[in-house]
Order: structure tokens, then sequence, then C-alpha cells
């Protein structure tokens, strides 16, 4: 299936097959997968005139955004189209990628079409993804687990140097790991997770729950690059944020998307609500927080926004997601008519 929608691309390391269609097996139900000829989930192209005249907004970020397990009129940039009149939403979303590599898929894809305005909605765990030379996917040929070579940036000072371009071809099979490969969602092989974390998963099966009320009388936040400003992991993500709403020729909307996790108030929020805030008005963009609103929902509305083993957004999630962004994009669309 990974052969069937991705191809290798030299700057961003992938994208989807161009023209790609395809229907994907999924606990969902199974859902579909449309690319334009740019490479990306949408039934438009980057260059298109506008549809109606409307704002024309170029939309980022992971497999949230791409809508991972979801077909692609149920995301909830579609959504939001359908709640907000006068917007005409272009979906640029790879799954697993960084923040570096959406940066990237911008200046090569976006950059020089015509937008209004750019909707930035990186998954607060991008910013691990981003220091990683390498990610674990898994091979189109006999699925077994490789690291395949991802573009990523280095700071010289506060200068981002670009490295691995054009972005290597080759895999690296998990038991000939160079020193100098990283990549965060490596995990060990030999099943040597501490007792204490097992108890707690057995514990967890019987009593669901119980690991995110530990979680919440430790006050714990997650991920911990957030927790300071001068984090090497937050540096990087900052610098690559602030170098793109530089390079933007228009407004920008800065809107992370929480972990449910997050959601659930298992993981403390205040680390990353901090540092995008504070980026956010160094850069001159506008921040977006839709954490309050995907909070307040009750428990089994929360429950039904993910689902049951995959951790991403079911279509009702989405719409979630849509229902809390919603009021400030509107608030925008109507600040923009409003001006001479």
């Amino acid at each position: 299936m990974t052969r069937l929608l991705y191809e290798y691309h030299p700057v961003v390391g992938y994208r989807f097959v161009p023209g790609v269609r395809a229907r994907v097996r999924h606990e969902g139900g199974g859902y579909l997968v449309r690319a334009n000829a740019a490479g990306f989930r949408s039934h438009r192209e980057p260059a298109d005139p506008p549809a109606n005249g409307g704002a024309r907004i170029f939309l980022f970020g992971d497999s949230y955004t791409a809508g991972e397990g979801v077909s692609n009129a149920d995301r909830f940039g579609e959504q939001l189209e359908a709640r907000v009149p006068g917007l005409e939403i272009h979906n640029f979303g790879l799954p697993g990628s960084g923040t570096d590599q959406q940066y990237l898929a911008w200046r090569e894809f976006a950059r020089e079409s015509a937008h209004d305005v750019l909707l930035l909605c990186p998954m607060v765990e991008n910013v691990r993804r981003n220091p990683d030379t390498h990610r674990l996917t898994q091979s189109a040929s006999d699925g077994r687990l490789v690291l395949r070579a991802k573009p990523y940036f280095t700071l010289q000072g506060d200068t981002l140097q670009l490295q691995h371009q054009p972005v290597p071809k080759g895999v690296v099979t998990q038991d000939r790991i160079p020193q100098d490969v990283k990549a965060s969602n490596l995990e060990p092989d030999d099943g040597s997770r501490g007792a204490a974390r097992r108890l707690v998963d057995a514990i967890d099966a019987r009593l669901p729950g119980f690991r995110g009320l530990t979680k919440r009388l430790r006050g714990v936040a997650w991920p911990p690059e957030y927790e300071r400003a001068d984090d090497p992991g937050w540096r990087l993500m900052r610098a690559i944020l602030l170098q793109w709403m530089r390079d933007s020729r228009v407004p920008v909307l800065l809107c992370p998307l929480p972990t449910f996790a997050h959601i659930d108030g298992e993981l403390r929020p205040d680390g990353y609500l901090a540092r995008f805030t504070e980026v956010a008005r160094e850069g001159g963009a506008q921040f977006i927080n839709i954490l309050p609103a995907l909070s307040r929902r009750p428990a089994k509305e929360r429950e039904r926004m993910r689902f049951e083993h995959d951790e991403h957004p079911t279509p009702f999630g989405h719409r979630c997601l849509a229902e809390a962004m919603a009021p400030e994009l509107k608030a925008w669309l109507d600040a923009r008519k409003a001006q001479p």
C-alpha cells in the first residue's frame, strides 16, 4: 500500500503519487485517498484560479491534517469550508512529516501560487521529528521496518542550514544503523521496557484510564521540548516557523494540534501553549488555541473523536477540529472583508 500511495521526492523526501486514487483498508472501514497533480490529498491544484472568489487558504500539517484514516471529504479542512462560507482550502498535509518537511513542501509546491493566508497546523509532537535524519517506515517491497532519510535543518547560531539535499534514496536496516542516524520513532525491539511501565500497562488494561490518572497526578508535560524556551528541539522548531513566517507574503495563522492526551487532560499543555504563543507574536502570526473547545466536550464525545487503535481523528474528530477552528477563521475572514 505504501508503494501505491507514495513516491520519492528529492526535496521533501516523499509525497503522494501525483493523481493517485486508492481505497485504503483501515479499522474505521476503509477510506478513499485522492491526490492532485502536485502530490497532495486535494481535489484542487495549487495553480488553479479561485473557484468562488473567496479567501484561498493553503493548509499544512502532518497525518492529522492529511486525514490518515478518513476520506478526503471528511477532513477538518473540508469541514471548515462547510462551516465558514467564503473559504477555499487547499490541503498540503503530509503524513509522517515534520515541520521542516512541511515548510519545504510549501517552498517547493505552493509559495509561487496565489493564496490569501497560510494555516499552519503542526501536531505538537512534530517538534520531535524535526531533528530526525531518518524516519522508521515499512518497506513497500517486503514489509520490513527500515529507516529512510529525510531532509532536516541544523542551526548555526540562529541560522538554518538545510541537510540531505537531495534526500538520499537508500534505506538503513535496523541491524545496521550508523551512529549519526537519528530517528525519534525508532523503538527498541528487544522488549526492554521497564517493569514499572509494564505494570501500568497491565493495570490500564483492566482499569481503563489508569495511565491517564497517573499522568494527571504527576503533572506530566509532553513533549518536554516545550518546557524551556532554550531547549534545542524547540529552538529548531522556532527557527523553522519564524523563517516560514518571514518568507510568507500573506498572513499566517498558527494553530497547533494537541494530542488526545492533552485534550483529555492527561498531559499538561502549558509548555507548548506558551512556546507557540511566543513564536506567533515574534513572527507576526495569529495564534489559534483550539484546546479549550476540544477539552470541554463530554467524555463520550472525546472517545468518539479518535479510532480505537489508531491515534488519529475519526470523521467525528475532524468535525470537532473544524468546529473549534471555525470561529477564529470566520473572525479573520470578517476582518479581511472589512478592510478598505
